[in-house]
């Protein structure tokens, strides 16, 4: 993760569309649902950051695909909302 932040830290506004944008995606049967989705959200944050965090802390589930000797993190696939994701979306 390029930067170290918390829940706390996030935008609230951008962790709510990306949620929204989750959902769509999901409820549109566009499969599966991958970062690159989710880029143009945001020009300053970071989605896959977001992205790792939100797993983090059960909003959603997905797959973290790695690259390189290091294990980069180079995207995220088959994203879904778990079931807190759901409630905080539909809060």
């Amino acid at each position: 993760m390029s930067s170290k932040k918390n829940m706390s830290t996030l935008d609230p506004k951008l962790l709510q569309t990306i949620l929204v944008e989750i959902d769509s995606h999901l409820s549109q049967g566009i499969l599966p649902v991958h970062n690159g989705h989710l880029e143009d959200l945001s020009d300053d944050a970071d989605v896959l950051d977001y992205l790792m965090l939100m797993k983090k802390q059960g909003l959603i589930s997905g797959d973290l695909v790695t690259k390189g000797t290091n294990s980069t993190p180079y995207r995220m696939t088959n994203i879904r909302l778990t079931y807190l994701g759901i409630r905080v979306l539909r809060s």
